[in-house]
């Protein structure tokens, strides 16, 4: 391959990575902003809860009610934890490995392949991040929600 051609297949190549890279900083930054929503609202959502609450005694008898059905709860969320934990772990050292290869090609077209394997893996980790995060989340919302509901029925 010419020096022009390699030159000009590495500049396209170049473009394509910037892009991509580029879509995956957006995609960052939307769910990071998501996830200070989602902080703002809870805290929010807290306060009036603790505010609507009664006496001491009315909140002990509730916490313990709370306490009761909450820890089935929390071991599946924490066991859900733990297994998204080990799927992003193991993505992780997959995409180290990618990167690895990449500076073990024997050729620019394979190097150029490799890289772009690379890329593609990366955003769709991200993009599976993220989505991950939004659905627990929404779950995390619509278990204080519940609580809310069963526990403080005038806090709506």
């Amino acid at each position: 391959m010419s020096a022009a051609k390699t030159k000009e297949a590495t500049g396209t190549t170049s473009g394509a990575i910037e892009e991509l890279y580029h879509e995956a900083m957006r995609s960052y930054e939307k769910a990071l902003k998501s996830g200070i929503q989602l902080q703002e609202e809870s805290v929010n959502l807290w306060k009036d809860v603790f505010r609507k609450f009664g006496s001491a005694e009315e909140l002990q008898a509730k916490f313990e009610s709370i306490a009761e059905d909450g820890v089935p709860n929390a071991r599946k969320r924490m066991n859900e934890f733990v297994e998204t934990f080990n799927r992003t772990s193991n993505e992780t050292v997959d995409l180290f490995s990618k990167t690895f290869a990449a500076y073990q090609a024997a050729s620019v077209t394979e190097a150029q392949r490799r890289v772009r394997d690379l890329i593609d893996s990366s955003v769709s980790a991200l993009r599976g991040n993220v989505e991950r995060a939004l659905h627990t989340n929404a779950e995390i919302i619509a278990a204080c929600e519940e609580i809310v509901d069963r526990f403080c029925p005038a806090a709506k």
